[in-house]
């Protein structure tokens, strides 16, 4: 699942599939699953988590959501859009029926006992970076992990990445992200992917919360990212706080088959003559070439009868590096004009 050969893609309904009801919840929340798994999307991931056990009862207002109009208290809003329970196995059935995998990011102790039977990778959010309930029952699980790492520091990785694998945990897979909704492009902070990669041999990835459907996602992959994460929505204008930074179903296919594109500009970091390359590696590189006809027994002498060019369909000859072992030698054959000057060709 989480690999360095391929991208995982995780496409983030978050709390996106509130609609009023739980008739129309459900329908919603299908509806976003089969635009993830149109776009191509490895999983999809949604969130489950009760007020009292994420902020304090008298946390009050949001900055953030109050600048996007969204007043009401912290508390009030996390109970309207907190997952019913029941909801998690019927999502589950439903990711699979449409060949995706669920996911759902839980919030507290119950919230993993509610998704842990339906997920095979657990997603521990950016401020539950300093839960340790969460991060050792994920590393017990011995399933993989995500963790995103918004609004925190070197330490904070450390300890969280230390605190997982000192509790049997194995695949951990660790995010940049920038904890802001939306993100500017330039707060994306991209070289710490193949940082995290090198300082906590991790498999890196980036969770983006830029509205740009393409630029972060691509230049994080191109970076080294093997994980990448966006909200998505049906259609930026519905009511809710993720909406409206979140990809609408066009944009996500796009970012998809953009991931997948660069995945195949990567390669293997082998340098070769690739196959692509063969045709016109024999016809245009240059090498030593007879600019006249040669007899056997000719003095072979650079800009006289020998030269660096380009072969064309002729045969090519040895690299031009070679021509002070041939000035002056003898032809111990007839050469034809235009044809490379092969080793054993002088004496």
């Amino acid at each position: 699942m989480l690999t360095r050969d391929k991208v995982f893609i995780i496409a983030e309904a978050g709390s996106n599939w509130r609609s009023g009801t739980p008739s129309r919840d459900l329908a919603m929340a299908r509806a976003l699953i089969d635009v993830a798994a149109e776009a191509g999307a490895d999983a999809c991931k949604f969130q489950t988590y009760r007020p009292e056990t994420v902020y304090v009862e008298n946390a009050g207002t949001s900055d953030y959501l109050s600048d996007a109009g969204i007043k009401e208290d912290i508390w009030d809003i996390f109970a309207d859009l907190s997952m019913p329970y029941e909801m998690v196995p019927k999502l589950a059935d439903y990711c699979a029926r449409r060949g995706i995998l669920f996911m759902s990011t839980p919030f507290s102790a119950g919230d993993f006992a509610a998704v842990d039977p339906y997920v095979k990778i657990h997603k521990v959010a950016s401020y539950e970076i300093s839960h340790v309930r969460l991060i050792e029952l994920a590393a017990r699980s011995g399933k993989p992990m995500v963790l995103s790492t918004g609004a925190s520091d070197e330490d904070d990785i450390e300890w969280a990445v230390s605190t997982f694998r000192e509790n049997n945990g194995t695949q951990l897979a660790v995010m940049q992200c920038t904890a802001r909704y939306p993100a500017s492009l330039e707060s994306l902070n991209l070289k710490v992917v193949p940082w995290l990669e090198e300082r906590f041999d991790v498999i890196p990835g980036f969770s983006d919360h830029s509205r740009d459907p393409l630029v972060g996602p691509l230049a994080a992959v191109a970076l080294g990212a093997r994980v990448i994460e966006k909200h998505y929505t049906l259609d930026n204008r519905l009511p809710g706080p993720d909406h409206s930074f979140a990809l609408n179903p066009a944009e996500l296919k796009a970012m998809v088959q953009g991931i997948r594109n660069v995945e195949l500009c990567l390669g293997d970091g082998s340098k070769r003559v690739l196959p692509d390359e063969i045709e016109l590696a024999t016809y245009a590189r240059r090498g030593v070439q007879a600019s006249r006809a040669i007899a056997k027994g000719d003095v072979l002498e650079e800009d006289v009868n020998i030269a660096i060019l380009r072969p064309g369909r002729q045969t090519l000859g040895v690299h031009p590096k070679q021509l002070t072992d041939i000035e002056g030698r003898r032809a111990t054959r007839e050469i034809n004009v235009g044809e490379g000057i092969r080793d054993g060709d002088w004496e």
